[in-house]
């Protein structure tokens, strides 16, 4: 759905380069997040999903010159 939000938008040449997931341990090395959230966290969380919690996606994308979008420029 990202992508194609990336392509509605006028990108091109869109390509995923990098999917991470992080868990628990590695979001708590982050000063961002208080241990008091961490503990919350933990107690939220299933156990099976602490070790991928959240993922990070690097997206990388052309916006086209007008030129090349076949826009004439103003």
């Amino acid at each position: 759905m990202l992508l194609k939000k990336f392509f509605n938008v006028g990108f091109e040449d869109i390509a995923v380069v990098e999917r991470r997931s992080f868990g628990l341990s590695d979001i708590a090395r982050y000063p961002l997040f208080t241990s008091d959230f961490i503990d919350f966290l933990r107690r939220l969380m299933p156990p099976e999903r602490h070790a991928e919690l959240v993922l990070s996606i690097v997206i990388v994308a052309r916006k086209p010159t007008a030129e090349g979008a076949g826009i004439r420029p103003s």
